[in-house]
């Protein structure tokens, strides 16, 4: 019997099939997992833009027709088109600034040229006179600060890391009942100098409260033997055989001269003519 069989595509579409007759389909979800999304360095600078905007002006640029503000709500139109890749410059502005001419926003897209890449962080912050209490309020990141240059940012980002790890250490030591160091070196005997009250020195003082006896001592036994089996009395060829393996006693041994001896069979020849003999 023939059992149906269930096939899922990437874009999440199910089909539920018996041999290749399709039973039951599913569609593909409407919005892609997350696994499909990849970062965009230029999407998260129009999206700043955009929380610029919305920070100074609600929900759009203002219209700056007889007002002193054209170059700044032009400016917001320039940085978006220097942020390639992302939206039309057009389509952009129908949404955020609805009141641009078409002429004027084909001179500013015209402007962008053959640009690969967007402005720098301190470039795009300038010509949106973007400030680093700004920056720090609306927690811009490719956006910098008009009156802090990269370097000075960097060494206040370090310090401020600094400062917000230290506060973490000392909620830590709360945590776990320690007191603060202001509070044990003001309780401390070095701060209250008791030995003054009392009209001693500090090392009288010091011996008077923490006077001790005398250290135990301790006799490990193990291995020690008596005295009377070390001077039991040995027997004379073993107090010989080891004052020769000390190297005290020199002599003939237990054995013969050389010359005296018969010398072993060496190889096979000597061993057939002892055979033999």
């Amino acid at each position: 019997m023939m059992m149906a069989t269930t096939k899922t595509k990437r874009d999440g579409s199910e089909q539920v099939l018996l041999g290749k007759l399709i039973l039951k389909e599913k569609p593909a979800r409407k919005r892609d997992r997350r696994i499909d999304w990849k970062f965009s360095l230029e999407t998260l600078r129009l999206r700043e833009i955009e929380a610029v905007i919305r920070h100074r002006h609600g929900n759009g640029i203002p219209d700056p027709e007889g007002s002193d503000d054209i170059e700044t709500c032009f400016a917001y139109l320039r940085a978006v088109a220097m942020t390639p890749g992302v939206q039309d410059l057009r389509s952009w502005a129908k949404v955020w600034a609805p009141w641009a001419p078409e002429s004027d926003l084909e001179e500013i897209a015209g402007q962008r040229g053959r640009r690969k890449r967007m402005l720098g962080a301190d470039p795009i912050a300038k010509l949106l006179f973007v400030t680093i209490a700004e920056r720090t309020m609306l927690g811009l990141k490719t956006i910098g600060a008009c009156d802090l240059p990269s370097e000075a940012r960097r060494k206040l980002a370090s310090t401020g890391k600094r400062s917000r790890d230290r506060a973490r250490q000392e909620q830590k030591r709360r945590a776990e009942g320690r007191i603060p160091r202001t509070s044990y070196e003001a309780a401390s005997l070095a701060r209250l100098r008791p030995w003054e009250a009392e009209g001693m020195s500090r090392a009288t003082w010091y011996r008077a409260q923490r006077e001790t006896g005398p250290s135990r001592v301790e006799v490990i036994g193990k291995g020690d033997t008596p005295v009377s089996e070390q001077t039991k009395p040995q027997p004379v060829q073993r107090i010989i055989g080891q004052s020769r393996v000390a190297g005290l006693v020199e002599g003939l041994g237990d054995d013969p001269p050389a010359e005296l001896q018969e010398a072993g069979p060496h190889g096979s020849c000597d061993s057939e003519k002892e055979r033999a003999a």
